[in-house]
């Protein structure tokens, strides 16, 4: 008889899993995308401003609740450059630093403001908070959602150090005092954010109501988040597609606001 020959079939890749950070950043990337199609194109861009101005808080969430202490030099590279941009269209007048800058300045700040944390609790959760709130105006003329920004990498910092400890269950304690920590800062970061896009907005009723519904909705999802594998995944593609947003984000967030800003430059007359 003759030897009968099997071809091998190649043992089949699964797809990497998609992250819960990926869902978060994905989610905000295109809120941002609806923020600068209605701030540079719409005349009557309340609404798109009503869902645009959700995408801010996700990744100063994120940047708090990162472990890493690098601050990429791309971020100051490109932060500097879309400010230049900004200013060169409004008259090369004074704008505040783009929001990279303010990401590098929370990466910056946040180990030290973590031992701080772990050392004093409460009395740092209030000197901080009252602090971030007390400067609200000047932070906000030198960079992009000035410490209303920050109070949202604080929360991202607490909710961390509380899925942290509730890991290890020798912390005791700890776990239940900085997970009602996480909690208060999350309160405070909703309704100082309210406040402060309600002031620059002004929205209807209506517009305001949905406004405070997404906040609502976001703070369960930063008080619920923690970084691993989602249990829900998407199929095929869309895996790909959402893994490659999460992984490129501010890439993309770059390419964005630069080519909006270069449209309007050569292009003024598509300016809203």
């Amino acid at each position: 008889m003759g030897a009968k020959t099997h071809a091998v079939a190649p043992p089949s890749r699964e797809a990497r899993p998609v992250d819960n950070t990926d869902w978060l950043k994905t989610g905000a990337i295109i809120l941002v995308a609806v923020d600068h199609i209605g701030y540079f194109f719409i005349d009557d861009a309340e609404w798109w401003s009503v869902f645009g101005r959700l995408a801010a808080p996700s990744f100063f969430f994120l940047m708090g609740y990162a472990a890493t202490r690098t601050i990429p030099f791309q971020w100051i590279v490109i932060g500097i450059f879309l400010t230049l941009l900004e200013s060169s269209n409004e008259g090369w007048s004074w704008v505040p630093l783009n929001i990279l800058i303010s990401f590098a300045l929370v990466r910056l700040a946040r180990p030290y403001v973590e031992i701080l944390l772990q050392k004093y609790h409460w009395i740092t959760v209030n000197l901080l908070v009252f602090g971030l709130i007390a400067v609200l105006h000047i932070s906000g003329e030198i960079v992009d959602y000035g410490s209303s920004g920050w109070l949202w990498a604080f929360v991202g910092l607490c909710q961390r150090l509380y899925t942290d400890h509730k890991s290890e269950s020798a912390k005791g304690g700890m776990e239940q005092n900085i997970g009602a920590m996480r909690l208060a800062a999350c309160l405070a970061a909703a309704s100082v954010y309210i406040w402060q896009e309600q002031l620059e907005f002004s929205f209807s009723q209506i517009q305001l109501a949905i406004f405070i519904l997404g906040v609502c909705i976001l703070s369960t999802i930063m008080c619920r988040f923690f970084r691993g594998p989602s249990p829900v995944q998407p199929p095929g593609s869309i895996n790909a597609v959402v893994r490659f947003t999460g992984r490129h984000t501010l890439e993309i967030y770059a390419i964005q606001l630069a080519g909006s800003e270069l449209i309007i430059m050569l292009m003024p007359e598509l300016a809203a």
